[in-house]
């Protein structure tokens, strides 16, 4: 996933400097809302290459495609002397969302598996009393089927909010970004290269360790 986002990333940093920034947020926005919709199909049946991997490299496809037009952006019009300074800021504002971002979604998630788990125990508890069965004791462990499908349809649902705050981007890239080609500040190859340092940062977030 990474060497993906890193490939898009060398792709798009030789593209802003022909169409722009704002194309290519819009188009890595709706790249990735659409990969982060296709993980939230997710099910406790689906296969490795068929529930995870093809999704996996849309999402990065579309993410590598932001980091060079966003910092291109966010250093647009920006004087000399506070280059520095400019610079640090969108690796803060992505250090900063990214944690926030993954508490969101690990909170969405567990809460969802949660309620999962206490529903479909629920429902094993009520049919079996109304058929007559006694429920027999598993030394306290949830049975693996419910298990299965709470966990499945937990991190469905944080995928599906991912989706939602691509489609935000999205949105806030086609109403509100409005730079021009002429105002890019720096040279491509050079922002390249401080926009994908800390790409290694995001092995800790790939959907396969989940």
């Amino acid at each position: 996933m990474v060497g993906m986002i890193m490939l898009m990333a060398g792709v798009s940093s030789q593209l802003v400097g022909r169409i722009g920034a704002r194309p290519l947020l819009i188009a890595g926005s709706a790249i990735g809302a659409v990969g982060m919709f296709w993980l939230s199909r997710i099910t406790e049946h689906s296969t490795y290459a068929g529930g995870l991997l093809g999704p996996m490299l849309v999402t990065a496809a579309g993410l590598g495609m932001l980091f060079m037009p966003i910092t291109l952006v966010a250093l647009s019009k920006v004087e000399e002397r506070d280059a520095g300074l400019a610079a640090s800021l969108p690796n803060v504002g992505q250090q900063v969302g990214g944690a926030v971002g993954l508490a969101l979604l690990g909170t969405v998630a567990w809460t969802v598996v949660s309620n999962s788990v206490h529903s479909q125990v629920t429902a094993l508890a009520a049919a079996a009393a109304k058929s007559g069965h006694a429920i027999h004791a598993t030394g306290g462990q949830i049975p693996h089927a419910i298990y299965n499908h709470a966990l499945a349809l937990g991190f469905s649902r944080g995928f599906l909010v991912s989706a939602g705050i691509a489609v935000i981007a999205l949105v806030l890239s086609i109403a509100a970004i409005r730079v021009k080609k002429e105002d890019l500040a720096g040279d491509p190859m050079a922002l390249a290269a401080s926009s994908t340092a800390n790409l290694d940062d995001l092995d800790d977030l790939e959907p396969s360790q989940a």
